[in-house]
């Protein structure tokens, strides 16, 4: 009987020890999948301004903004490694971009300066991507600086689209009222009443 007491003795405690080693196993796997979640989520930027209907209707015709646009959808959400990858293509977009602005409302220096910083950041990208002791921080605030100014030259082109809608309906506005102000004068000559003559 007390052999069979220590077989069950050595059997409970042989499990128990499988089970706690087992337990950690998976706490271990557990972490390791979390960290990297974390580090693929790190990775996601803040979103940017984007157009207003009224910019989005003068940029129509603009086919190196949409295709910067389309490129840079990417960048909200890209690894370090495959920012670097796609940051030629990129700095040879932003470049396009600056040499063919083919709306004249937008060819004005406040303009022109965001485009040229987000064409130096997409060039700063593209040189990252040749030194080999780049790190992935160094690339995702590059890539930041980049959506950041993007961001700048939306908000600009929103900015200009938005004055012309005032200005437009402010002259609208102006047109609208110019036939009550000369019925207005007009009545005020016709029911003027002239003055009686002096009697004498």
């Amino acid at each position: 009987m007390s052999i069979l007491k220590n077989y069950i003795i050595f059997f409970t405690l042989l499990l128990l020890f499988a089970c706690n080693q087992k337990k950690e196993e998976v706490n271990t796997d557990a972490v390791s999948t979390n960290d990297s979640l974390k580090s693929e989520f790190s990775n996601i930027k803040s979103i940017s301004e984007t157009l207003s209907p009224e910019a989005k209707a003068k940029t129509v015709n603009w086919e190196d903004y949409h295709q910067l646009d389309r490129l840079l959808t990417d960048f909200y959400t890209i690894s370090p490694k495959e920012a670097l990858n796609l940051s030629k293509e990129l700095a040879t977009t932003t470049t396009r971009l600056k040499d063919s602005l083919p709306i004249e409302e937008f060819k004005r220096p406040d303009v022109m300066i965001r485009i040229n910083v987000l064409n130096n950041y997409a060039l700063r990208l593209a040189d990252m991507a040749s030194i080999p002791s780049i790190t992935d921080t160094e690339v995702d605030q590059e890539i930041q600086h980049l959506l950041d100014s993007y961001s700048a030259l939306n908000a600009k082109i929103n900015n200009i689209a938005h004055q012309e809608k005032i200005e437009r309906e402010l002259s609208d506005f102006e047109d609208s009222l110019t036939p009550l102000k000369e019925g207005s004068v007009k009545g005020d000559i016709v029911n003027k009443t002239l003055p009686e003559p002096l009697k004498h």
